[in-house]
């Protein structure tokens, strides 16, 4: 059966043969699909279980956003958007224009991911595999998506080198690079001296617009799974309205590291690299359009992507 399959030779549209199933029939979001949590497989993301709770899809919070809250929403933006070196860097864009609508100074400075890169792994694996899943895998997947399961994630990357875990990398990384995202490091672990886990939130949120408009096979079933993310309540999805449906993925890390652009594991000072990560990358529908933001926060607060996301929801989807 002849598809249309999004390929990366400069992103141009060619015709390959291939199941049917493979491809994504995207963009869609949970609004306007009333099939959104079926899969290309034909599995219902209803019909699976993470932790002992059937999967279903997620929302906002709901809590008040004051005028204290747009205050300091404002005041984050200005001093991100203003200040090197800032510890919160941000891309905001509309996905289904591909446009950048408002973004931090550095964007496109490389931050320690956590487990916001194990999107990356998940998107690797379907590119891979022509976007199909065995059962196992659909399972390993939801559980690294859903409750961010670490061990998942090193389970699906080791499989994505058919059981060697350098070789996963290696193909994470020419994955990343291959969809044009230069900067950053999206495997887990070191492979060989390059260090893993790097992110810019100007790739990340280009990323969240290629799997949105399905410029990889199998990006449909990750794009659906990230709308079943249980985490990040006390982030993005704070201050967003119980009515509107949120999609993405966090991630947490408190240590040391390495500095993603020295490459160094000290500060000039001599004292140890350390971090206080708390990511969010996510997506939203609201009033017709598709939007995604990406935060990587450095700053040891929820709070950071918790006012991004609620004073750009609102600047933009004009959502009281």
């Amino acid at each position: 059966m002849t598809t249309t399959h999004f390929v990366r030779a400069g992103l141009a549209c060619l015709l390959l043969s291939a199941p049917l199933s493979s491809f994504a029939l995207m963009p869609t979001n949970p609004v306007s699909d009333r099939e959104f949590t079926r899969l290309p497989s034909g599995k219902d993301l209803r019909e699976i279980s993470v932790n002992g709770s059937r999967l279903s899809l997620s929302k906002g919070t709901g809590s008040s956003f004051t005028a204290k809250n747009q205050a300091a929403y404002l005041q984050l933006k200005e001093a991100s958007k203003n200040t090197p070196g800032h510890p919160v860097q941000w891309a905001f864009m509309d996905l289904d224009a591909g446009r950048v609508l408002e973004e931090s100074l550095e964007s496109n400075r490389k931050i320690f991911g956590a487990s916001t890169s194990k999107i990356f792994v998940g998107a690797t694996l379907l590119d891979k595999q022509e976007g199909s899943l065995n059962s196992s895998q659909l399972q390993l997947m939801a559980n690294m998506i859903v409750v961010s399961s670490n061990t998942a994630w090193t389970n699906l990357q080791s499989q994505i080198g058919n059981g060697n875990a350098n070789t996963g990398r290696s193909l994470v990384h020419q994955f990343t690079q291959g969809m044009g995202y230069d900067r950053m490091r999206g495997f887990q672990g070191y492979w060989g001296n390059l260090h893993g886990n790097e992110l810019t939130a100007a790739e990340t949120v280009r990323f969240l617009h290629d799997t949105y408009k399905g410029l990889y096979p199998g990006a449909e079933t990750l794009w659906k799974l990230m709308h079943t993310c249980r985490t990040g309540g006390s982030r993005g999805r704070k201050y967003i309205p119980t009515s509107i449906y949120v999609g993405g993925k966090t991630g947490t890390f408190d240590g040391s590291t390495i500095d993603p652009e020295t490459g160094s594991s000290k500060h000039p000072n001599g004292k140890p690299y350390t971090v206080r990560i708390r990511n969010h990358a996510m997506v939203f529908h609201v009033n017709g359009r598709q939007y995604g933001l990406v935060v990587l926060a450095d700053s040891g607060s929820d709070e950071s992507a918790a006012l991004l996301a609620g004073g750009l929801l609102r600047e933009y989807g004009q959502i009281p």
